[in-house]
């Protein structure tokens, strides 16, 4: 949450330094570049974490209680299998810009810094996910008061 929110005061702080002073902030394309990174991959654990996902739920009230939780570890192995290939498929592109020397267009930071940190949350988000896959199948809050979007 607090790279979004760096990220939007950046972009806000940017927009308005070159329409009033015709005078950009310099870096402010690289900085939004990680910290989309490191929005995306370390919020994923948290949305998975917490069963947010966005689901349709219209299985749900036709089958037995013990159909929606086997749907679901379903859902999570499935998840948990993505997650993997997505880590495994980044490894690849970060020892590229590593041993290229890689560096971003204005900050002139090493790239492969914003791909370790993006396979860190992912980290995060397949623990999460496994966690999910095989957790026992308890009802969360939202699913006990029937409010799960």
């Amino acid at each position: 949450m607090l790279a979004l929110v760096a990220m939007m005061l950046i972009i806000v702080a940017d927009v308005f330094m070159r329409y009033a002073f015709n005078a950009p902030i310099p870096g402010t394309y690289d900085l939004v570049g990680i910290l989309l990174a490191i929005m995306v991959f370390f919020g994923l654990a948290k949305v998975i974490s917490e069963r947010a996902e966005i689901t349709i739920d219209i299985v749900d009230n036709l089958v037995a209680p013990i159909v929606v939780r086997l749907l679901m570890m379903i859902a999570s192995l499935v998840a948990l299998g993505v997650l993997l290939f997505v880590f495994w498929s980044m490894i690849g592109p970060m020892i590229s810009a590593q041993r290229y020397g890689d560096r971003s267009l204005e900050l002139n930071l090493p790239v492969w810094l914003t791909w370790a940190l993006s396979l860190v949350g992912l980290a995060g988000a397949i623990l999460a996910a496994f966690m999910a896959a095989f957790s026992s199948g308890k009802l969360t809050a939202s699913d006990e008061r029937g409010t799960d979007l």
